[in-house]
């Protein structure tokens, strides 16, 4: 999960680029951050979490699934204007999908090097968790 205020951040952004308005809602369907008034349907929202399309058109209204690393739902991005909505969408999405995988490397690799420094692997864990998380394995490192 990425904090509420790089959510917002980033839609403000887009907004301020493309003019169309941005919602994000979680896997719950609670919305976490938005660049106009929601005037969307709860219900449509719902609707589209649980069904298997990855993008659908409701209304005026273009939704968007987010997924995480394992194509789990994370956020359904929300789009309404009338510059293109699909393609920023997609676009947006993209963007998203960037930040959830950068934050997700970043705490894997910091857990990592703890979990490493507490002894808390099993050496065939030590080498597929580097491997996995792109470190390499055959450089002299320093503890302090």
């Amino acid at each position: 999960m990425l904090a509420v205020q790089t959510l917002q951040e980033n839609l403000d952004g887009i907004k301020g680029i493309s003019k169309n308005d941005y919602y994000i809602a979680d896997s719950r369907g609670i919305v976490l951050a938005a660049t106009g008034d929601a005037v969307f349907d709860s219900q449509s929202l719902r609707v589209f979490l649980d069904s298997q399309a990855d993008s659908q058109v409701v209304g005026e209204y273009y939704y968007f699934k987010v997924h995480n690393e394992e194509y789990q739902p994370e956020y359904v991005l929300i789009v309404g204007g009338s510059t293109d909505p699909y393609m920023l969408g997609q676009l947006a999405v993209f963007q998203l999908r960037n930040l959830l995988k950068a934050s997700q490397e970043r705490f894997d690799k910091d857990s990592f090097y703890k979990n490493l420094l507490l002894d808390n692997f099993l050496l065939v864990d030590v080498f597929n968790r580097a491997k996995k998380l792109h470190i390499e394995m055959k450089i002299r490192r320093v503890v302090f």
